[in-house]
Order: structure tokens, then C-alpha cells, then sequence
């Protein structure tokens, strides 16, 4: 558990791929890892056939346009895997929604659009089971979070967190014990570290 041994694998090795990488536990148990392919610009996602990962198939999920970046995955209440990623062709926030455990199939989602959003993303499952999405809107400087209002995110509402200052960066979301997203972020004015903590079903502003 303190991991004071372990083993290194090399999962894919043709391209220069491995960018922007999130991992999480599939509903069989064996790690999923999603990346970036980057000379192909694609969305990418590892499915290790093991528990150790030994082996594993690595799929191309998205390759239309400059996609891919700055991914995260969660695990979805129905067992298979929902991948965020910023589309640098467009501008915008992305999710990738598997139909099944594997993702041997699936439909990309393009969530947000107005202006140069969905950098830096991060994804987790809500209480009431639908994806939310923290990301930076890189236009106005802005963190935000695109809630979903289901669960393959097919609707849902983009909300601007917080404004002042360059802000969210590097964001990170999770879901607390009482169920409200919690999201860190970068102040790169001030060089701070900050947490925006959301209430119960609104999720504007609370306190900082």
C-alpha cells in the first residue's frame, strides 16, 4: 500500500503518445488510462486486461481535428468510462462517453463552445450519478464547471465559478462527502492555491 516496490510497464510505444494521462479503476477492476496521441492529435484511451495491467488494448477513441488534450476519466454509475479533453481546433470542451466497460465504441459530445474553453479539465461523477467537468475558460481567464444533466452528459449547464483574476488553472474536480463538487485551481495572479467549494444543487458560489 505505501508502494516501496512496484513495476514500471510500458504500455504504447508507437508515436509519441502518453501526454495529458488520467487513470481510473474500470468496473472490472483493471486500470484505464486515457492520453493523448500527439503527432495524430487523438483522443486515446489504454484498457489493461489485468488487474496489474500485463497487458491491455489501446484504442483510438477521437482523431477528428487537434483533440485529445488535457484529458481525464471517470468511471460513470453505469460502469464504463466518460473521458474529458479540450478540442484545440475548435476551442472547446469535450466528453467521450463509452457505451460499454472496454469503450469498444462510443459518441464524443462537444459540451461548450463560447470562446477558448475546456482547458485543463477534469472530470467526476456526481451523487446523482452525471459527469461534471471543471475546465478553464482560457478567453476570460475564468474557472468553470459544465454540469451535466444526465448521465452520457447528452444536456446540460456550463457555469462560470470564479473571475476574479487569471484563474483557473490546472484545475481539479472531486465530489465530497456531503456530494457537492469541491474544485482546485491555480491563481496564476497571485500564485496562489485555491479551493472553490459548491453548495448542494446550484453550484455558483458558496465560499472560498
Amino acid at each position: 500500500a505505501a508502494c516501496m516496490s512496484g513495476t514500471n510497464r510500458t504500455l504504447v510505444t508507437a508515436g509519441d503518445v502518453g501526454f495529458y494521462t488520467s487513470v481510473a479503476i474500470g468496473a472490472d477492476g483493471n486500470p484505464i488510462i486515457s492520453h493523448l496521441d500527439f503527432p495524430n492529435r487523438d483522443l486515446e484511451l489504454y484498457v489493461c486486461a489485468d488487474a496489474a495491467c500485463t497487458s491491455g488494448t489501446n484504442r483510438t477513441l477521437e482523431t477528428g481535428g487537434d483533440v485529445g488534450w488535457y484529458t481525464s476519466v471517470a468511471i460513470g454509475a453505469d460502469g464504463n468510462p466518460v473521458i474529458s479533453h479540450f478540442d484545440g481546433t475548435n476551442g472547446a470542451l469535450e466528453l467521450y462517453v463509452c457505451e460499454d466497460a472496454t469503450c469498444t465504441s462510443g459518441t464524443n459530445r462537444t459540451l461548450e463552445t463560447g470562446g477558448n474553453v475546456g482547458w485543463y479539465t477534469s472530470v467526476a461523477i456526481g451523487a446523482n450519478g452525471n459527469p461534471v467537468i471543471s475546465h478553464r475558460d482560457n478567453t476570460n481567464d475564468d474557472l468553470e464547471l459544465y454540469v451535466c444533466a444526465d448521465a452520457t452528459c447528452t444536456t446540460g449547464t456550463n457555469q462560470t465559478l470564479e473571475e476574479n483574476g487569471d484563474v483557473g488553472n490546472y484545475t481539479s474536480v472531486a465530489i465530497g462527502a456531503n456530494g457537492n463538487p469541491i474544485i482546485s485551481h491555480l491563481d496564476w495572479t497571485n500564485g496562489d492555491l485555491k479551493l472553490y467549494v459548491g453548495p448542494a444543487t446550484t453550484y455558483t458560489i458558496a465560499f472560498e
